[in-house]
């Protein structure tokens, strides 16, 4: 599957495709459309690989990643599970980036700061924003292969038109 991407969001238009990876499921690609849309403002990279070169010391890649004027990486993006293990090595050697986790449900993102807590030296350094309640179901059979999108974002609000279906969503952080 490939979500091919007609966006109009905060006043610009850029086009995207997120391909299907091997044994990635659709609610991921949905989770890294809707990741894309809350960080419109600071130019996501949603294909990033091991050829970016601010990436070139990592043995794994984000979802989304945002770079400052220098290159260097600002936005460390991951949508659905991250394992605590990449968290910390990503907390030690993104010193200055701001790591975020996209979750489709609150519960799983409760779920992933207790985690944290327990087991992370540097769990305040791990930003975790979710879907609030049933949304991302909606969002998700909104979303299909070709998508268009018309509205605005922030990095904690989409105020928007998926395939012509109205979102106004306010998402929480943990």
């Amino acid at each position: 599957m490939k979500l091919r991407c007609d966006l109009h969001v905060n006043g610009g238009s850029r086009k995207l495709l997120i391909a299907q990876g091997p044994s990635e499921p659709p609610e991921h690609l949905a989770l890294k459309l809707s990741a894309y849309l809350l960080c419109w403002d600071l130019d996501p990279i949603v294909d990033a690989s091991a050829k970016t070169p601010a990436l070139s010391r990592y043995e794994f890649l984000p979802d989304i990643l945002a770079l400052d004027e220098a290159g260097d990486i600002r936005l460390w993006l991951e949508c659905g599970s991250a394992t605590l293990h990449k968290l910390d090595k990503l907390t030690r050697r993104l010193p200055q980036a701001r790591i975020v986790v996209l979750k489709a449900a609150a519960r799983e993102a409760e779920r992933l700061r207790g985690d944290l807590r327990e087991r992370l030296d540097r769990c305040e350094r791990v930003e975790i924003v979710a879907w609030p309640g049933a949304a991302f179901k909606s969002w998700l059979s909104a979303v299909g292969e070709r998508t268009e999108v018309y509205g605005e974002a922030s990095e904690l609000s989409l105020n928007a038109v998926v395939n012509e279906i109205p979102f106004a969503v306010d998402f929480s952080r943990y």
